[in-house]
């Protein structure tokens, strides 16, 4: 049954303060049961020290159409914990081939569940896609959204059965687990990318099962200051958004049924809920954000919380995330607690920056624009002391452009592995070169 779309309609109701009981009893009767979920195991081969189990998952049905995803479970020979797992949401679409020991995702988290002493399950197909008129990604999540705005139906955010198919997938794991193994899986560390980001922030807004989370590339979070700061940026708005510009979304969100949507599907909204460890993934160059889109959210999330950036990177990282990525699950998971790192720029333009442990170097990243614009600047690194637990570094501003900083310090992580974390961007001069967007959101 649809019971993650309740609980996300739940916290909704929670967030708004605008929403009636009579409102309420509307959304609860807009929910449907879903019998649909199954789920069977198609192949098992071996991978590195692994087992692997390829699972054909239907999730649910959402507008008349079964979704259905390969979820890949794979258990080391070396697992340890019987009560935890590493769920991975990845893409695809319907017309994805089934996985087997030479793709890659599977490759590298066979690497991932050595390491972490774990099994890992890899959800594909988030979200089933083409769908709605061979819609993809965000042309499609737009569409639904369009939907949402106009009335036609609460459950067509494309972000509610993206969510669902997360939690299908973890139950899925833990009664095939426990069926074949007697282990009972309760715990989940969970990471995806992009749209797949957005989903794990909200998948550990609506289950108590997942422990910690690793978005990646989804820099979004406060979306109405993340699109008033993109246009006083760049004087436009990214031409990453453009399915969403389509519809009007950055006004249509401050007001009306947009205002509804951004608050139910903005992770943004559920931060005093996800108290659990995060570990906030992102590339310098993505060119869907700005630079510093993190400084719009990441002082106010609530817990254990860490910011990796990955230099001259953009919306997709590559293999390099996944030392430090292996290091956050296996720590988290075993209930160890994580390196921390804490700054301030004063307005002096010192920058102190403190940390826990002991790192094995620490480096200055520094990249420079005549715009506000570092979509596709070059980013350089200078090695700092790392022999105390702090540096402070004069920031210089440029005589002309602009400048952006962040001081990146690096750990032991698990066994050969390294574990990253940074501090958020700083731009300097302060301020924007372009006035805000002309919009009128309502009073509300």
């Amino acid at each position: 049954m649809l019971s993650t779309y309740r609980q996300i309609f739940t916290l909704f109701l929670l967030c708004t303060t605008t929403i009636t009981s009579t409102n309420a009893q509307q959304l609860s009767d807009v929910l449907p049961v879903d019998d649909s979920f199954k789920f069977e195991v198609r192949s098992e081969f071996r991978t590195g020290i692994c087992d692997a189990q390829v699972v054909r998952l239907t999730s649910q049905t959402w507008q008349k159409q079964d979704w259905e995803h390969w979820l890949t479970i794979l258990v080391p020979d070396n697992a340890k914990l019987n009560d935890a797992a590493i769920l991975f949401i990845s893409g695809g679409s319907s017309r994805s081939r089934q996985p087997d020991a030479g793709t890659s995702e599977v490759r590298q988290f066979s690497l991932i569940a050595a390491a972490c002493e774990v099994p890992v399950a890899i959800l594909n197909q988030v979200p089933n896609q083409p769908l709605q008129g061979d819609k993809f990604e965000d042309d499609l999540i737009a569409f639904t959204f369009d939907k949402y705005m106009n009335g036609q139906g609460t459950d067509w955010p494309l972000l509610l059965p993206m969510v669902e198919s997360a939690v299908r997938a973890m139950d899925a794991t833990s009664a095939l687990l426990e069926k074949q193994t007697g282990i009972s899986i309760n715990r989940f560390s969970v990471a995806g990318a992009s749209k797949r980001g957005w989903t794990t922030w909200l998948t550990g807004a609506v289950d108590k099962r997942v422990v910690s989370i690793a978005p990646m590339v989804i820099d979004v979070l406060n979306m109405p200051m993340q699109m008033k700061q993109q246009f006083q940026s760049y004087g436009r708005y990214s031409h990453m958004i453009t399915p969403y510009l389509m519809y009007d979304f950055p006004t249509r969100m401050l007001k009306g049924e947009g205002k509804k949507l951004t608050t139910l599907v903005d992770p943004f909204s559920y931060r005093q809920r996800i108290t659990i460890p995060k570990l906030i993934v992102l590339g310098t160059n993505d060119p869907y954000w700005t630079v510093d889109a993190s400084s719009l959210y990441f002082p106010k999330l609530v817990g254990p919380k860490n910011l990796y950036y990955l230099a001259n990177a953009g919306h997709g990282l590559g293999p390099q995330i996944l030392p430090t990525m292996a290091t956050f699950f296996k720590k988290t998971l075993n209930n160890q607690t994580l390196e921390n790192m804490t700054w301030k720029l004063d307005t002096e333009n010192q920058f102190r920056v403190q940390w826990t442990g002991n790192p094995r170097q620490v480096n200055l990243w520094k990249a420079t624009s005549l715009t506000r614009d570092f979509r596709e600047v070059q980013w350089t690194s200078e090695r700092l002391d790392e022999s105390k637990n702090e540096v402070r570094q004069t920031l210089e501003s440029p005589k002309q452009g602009y400048v952006a900083y962040y001081i990146d310090v690096e750990f032991p992580g698990v066994g050969v592995f390294n574990y990253n974390i940074a501090t958020e961007i700083q731009v300097l001069p302060k301020g924007f070169p372009f006035d805000p967007p002309q919009v009128n959101p309502d009073s509300n």
